[in-house]
């Protein structure tokens, strides 16, 4: 197998992680604009009335920070 070869294959795979990304974004945003009628959520003693859109969101970001940090914290282990 030549350098070159090691190259478009890393570029692939880094090709396909985007498109799944994307993917799951677009997604996401289209699930967050389905979603636009008032919600509530109980959080222990208090009852937060809000559009499901803003929730949703807040949700999403959230569990993209958990992953980013777990991800770091992963790399640090490995190095």
């Amino acid at each position: 197998m030549s350098t070159g070869d090691a190259v478009d294959g890393k570029s692939g795979r880094g090709l396909r992680r985007l498109i799944t990304a994307l993917v799951i974004i677009a997604l996401a945003v289209w699930f967050v604009l389905a979603n636009t009628e008032e919600a509530g959520v109980k959080l222990w003693f208090v009852k937060v009335e809000m559009p499901m859109w803003i929730m949703i969101t807040v949700v999403f970001i959230a569990g993209w920070a958990v992953g980013a940090l777990l991800r770091r914290r992963s790399a640090r282990k490995r190095a």
